[in-house]
């Protein structure tokens, strides 16, 4: 519990990417995005690959790691891959900025609930976590179409928030931090070009 407690602490400064988007230009955000990308996975490519990198980086992060990502790429690595990939394909701000923030908040307090009061069993998560989930990203589908210069309906965020709980729950084998931002998203988009 305190390590997952811990992994999630550390993924909410992801929150940094959509505000970082919110406040610059889009040409920059891509720039500053690609460039810490990149940075991770020349990281973690070096460390499993070279145990001279190996061995201090499990020192430094080996607590945060799950044992999957002894041998492969991290949680955080996917989730900036994940970011990158969507702040190219959705062309609307205030999508990308929803697609990352229903990860990043609503899968650390789906895991932080689910955690500490989840009894309930879905699939492999918890009803309670779930719930949560959906709770946290109506939350931000409500608050974001709101900011200024975010050009986006509550109906849409709100399906996507809706799709997000449903993929965060759901038991698939691939990364929830390149599944949920990108599905939602692109969920959003669609919905969006439907309706409009």
């Amino acid at each position: 519990m305190k390590v997952e407690v811990s992994r999630k602490l550390v993924h909410l400064v992801a929150i940094l990417i959509p505000g970082l988007y919110y406040i610059l230009p889009k040409a920059y955000s891509i720039i500053i995005l690609g460039i810490v990308t990149a940075i991770f996975i020349l990281v973690d490519y070096t460390r499993l690959h070279i145990q001279a990198v190996q061995r201090p980086f499990i020192l430094l992060f080996g607590q945060l790691l799950r044992r999957k990502e002894y041998y492969s790429f991290t949680g955080g690595t996917y989730l900036l891959l994940a970011a990158f990939v969507s702040i190219l394909i959705f062309p609307d701000r205030g999508i990308f900025m929803l697609a990352i923030l229903y990860l990043v908040i609503g899968d650390t307090v789906a895991a932080l609930i689910g955690l500490s009061f989840g009894h309930q069993k879905i699939f492999r998560k918890t009803l309670e976590g779930t719930l949560a989930c959906l709770i946290s990203c109506i939350l931000l589908a409500y608050f974001i179409p709101q900011l200024p210069g975010i050009n986006l309906s509550f109906k849409v965020a709100l399906i996507g928030a809706i799709t997000a709980t449903i993929v965060e729950a759901l038991p698939t084998e691939v990364n929830d931090n390149v599944v949920i931002p990108i599905l939602s998203g692109a969920v959003m988009q669609l919905t969006k070009l439907i309706i409009s």
